[in-house]
């Protein structure tokens, strides 16, 4: 079961980003979808991703728009939210064409289109976003393994009170 409706993804994101493109929404929305199955185990939303063109679409969403349908409000889970912002942080300043050019060279658009010989707004699997989103990209392998050899495991002990007021007071004063 998803955690909240296309549209009101949909919505939070605009609110962070307010002059966004349909293109560049919907290719975020994507992500977005892609980045909660592979994380959270479940849709960060029901509606169907299709392939399309110029890459993935919420076709739902767009036909809403396209004939004015208002979105009702709604509070995003803290799951939603998390990938939200973390889409956004790493996607966020790209160009709808720049995410277009991207989708279209990832698994998920390039087996739902026959590499981009038929398409017909094929439906993208959430098996296959979750494939897709679930490999580890080796810059994130490097980093675990990195922290692995560090890593000690011992307890958390926090700072003594007024510890970290002390030291910033330090370094105002210079």
């Amino acid at each position: 079961m998803a955690d909240a409706s296309a549209a009101a993804v949909a919505k939070e994101i605009r609110r962070r980003r307010q002059s966004i493109g349909k293109a560049k929404l919907h290719k975020l929305l994507y992500y977005v979808q892609g980045y909660h199955l592979a994380w959270e185990g479940a849709p960060a939303f029901e509606d169907d991703i299709e392939a399309w063109e110029r890459g993935p679409v919420v076709a739902d969403l767009w036909h809403a728009e396209k004939h004015g349908v208002q979105v009702r409000d709604e509070t995003l889970p803290v799951s939603v939210h998390n990938i939200v912002t973390n889409v956004l942080c790493r996607l966020g300043n790209m160009t709808g064409a720049e995410l277009i050019a991207a989708t279209h060279r990832e698994d998920p658009w390039v087996h739902a289109t026959d590499g981009g010989r038929r398409i017909a707004n094929q439906v993208i699997s959430h098996q296959s976003l979750t494939k897709f989103f679930s490999i580890e990209s080796p810059e994130t392998r490097r980093l675990r393994e990195a922290l692995d050899l560090v890593r000690d495991d011992s307890p958390f002990v926090p700072d003594p009170p007024g510890a970290i007021d002390a030291l910033i007071a330090k370094y105002q004063r210079r």
